[in-house]
């Protein structure tokens, strides 16, 4: 129950082990206008629990600290970072309120195998949780909404894993990777964000499965420049441009996912090669349900593509495999331009529940024939009988 103002760190901790700011010692602490609320320096197996940190730059801050537990603080309206982990490993992040921050809520820099779990990170003035050169950390439950960049930005940072996250309403992006590899995104919802749900940005080999992206401005889930990736069962529904759309992304497999009522299109591959696009739902899209444009050699089999303008287009795209895909009550059922060569269709089943005109007019002729065919017969039948009656 130590209250410290004024000074320039609060509650520091140096070279200590196995001390727990909590209870009689430390516990429920108010370290208000300092450089840091709490410093933990070359300090390793503490306990750091339910204490306020307040109006510092930092509010609490460990460097060269490993295997500390930091859970149930209250860390808001600092001037920096909430919370600041500088080459720091093995850390379990529990629990927190990071709230208001003028930084990015909770940073990791050089900082490896930490647990960031179930915290509340809102408001911030930068990234809600930011990784730079951050690798095989768990990120888990945690809330990071209306944050001033990106709900959850990964930098350099390879292996992490992100699971059940909530990464609403950010000014940027709900989760954003930028050279980062080998990372899963599993489970996570990112709606409402004024730019993408989900941005991958030079990134390969990660695996995106299960995730919500939804009503964002720009794309449900976007690939730019990012190879390798497998992005499946996903929902990408009323985004207001795309749903999933890859920018100059190769040998991605995009299998399994759901990208409907999109104000474009439900799936778009621009200047993407050797892609396969399969088993997905695209339907009602105001445009197209799968769209390429500039893309060779991909495979797009196996979709359902329904209620959009056109079913499948594709716009200077070279040598595609376009197969057993179903296509029905789109305006055009699939096309593609002259400037395309090597493209193949085949298998695909294409159906307007309403008939077109053209449709009417061939049964209306049809109909005319039949009704023709059994005047015709009736007459025979009448002649005959009538000459038997002679």
């Amino acid at each position: 129950n130590n209250t410290t103002f004024d000074n320039q760190i609060g509650i520091f901790l140096y070279n200590s082990e196995n001390s727990t700011l909590s209870g009689n010692i430390a516990n429920n602490n108010t370290a208000n206008y300092n450089y840091s609320g709490i410093l933990l320096e070359e300090s390793n197996n503490n306990l750091v629990w339910g204490n306020t940190a307040n109006y510092n730059y930092y509010g609490i801050r460990l460097y060269l600290s490993n295997n500390n537990t930091i859970s149930g603080n209250n860390v808001n309206n600092n001037n920096g970072e909430g919370m600041y982990l500088y080459s720091s490993d093995n850390n379990t992040i529990l629990g927190n309120n990071v709230n208001d921050n003028n930084g990015n809520g909770i940073r990791l820099y050089l900082s490896n195998k930490n647990n960031i779990l179930g915290n509340n990170v809102n408001d911030s003035n930068g990234d809600g949780i930011y990784l730079y050169n951050s690798d095989n950390n768990p990120l888990s439950g945690n809330t990071v909404n209306d944050n001033k960049r990106s709900g959850i930005n990964l930098l350099g940072s390879d292996n992490n894993t992100l699971s059940g996250n909530t990464a609403n309403n950010n000014t940027m992006f709900g989760i954003w990777l930028m050279h980062s590899y080998n990372n899963n995104l599993s489970g996570n919802t990112a709606n409402n964000n004024k730019r993408s749900g989900m941005e991958l940005y030079r990134s390969d080999d990660n695996i995106l499965s299960g995730n919500t992206a939804n009503n964002n401005t720009y794309y449900g889930i976007h690939l730019l420049s990012s190879n390798n990736n497998t992005v499946s069962g996903n929902t990408a529904n009323n985004n207001k441009k795309v749903g999933m759309d890859l920018g100059g992304s190769d040998n991605n497999l995009i299998w399994g996912n759901t990208a409907n009522n999109n104000t474009y299109s439900g799936i778009t591959l621009e200047g993407g090669h050797n892609n396969n696009v399969s088993g997905n739902i695209a339907n009602y899209n105001n445009e197209s349900g799968i769209y390429l444009y500039s893309s060779n050699n991909n495979t797009i089999s196996g979709n359902i593509a329904n209620n959009n303008y056109y079913g499948i287009n594709l716009t200077a795209s070279n040598y595609n495999d376009i197969t057993g895909n179903t296509l029905f009550d789109n305006n055009i059922c699939y096309t593609f331009d002259r400037a395309g060569i090597g493209n193949k269709f085949k298998n695909n089943l294409c159906r307007n529940d309403e008939p077109s005109e053209a449709d009417w007019i061939v049964s209306g002729v049809i109909g005319i024939i039949i009704v023709s065919i059994i005047l015709l017969g009736l007459s025979v039948l009448y002649w005959q009988f009538k000459r038997k009656v002679k």
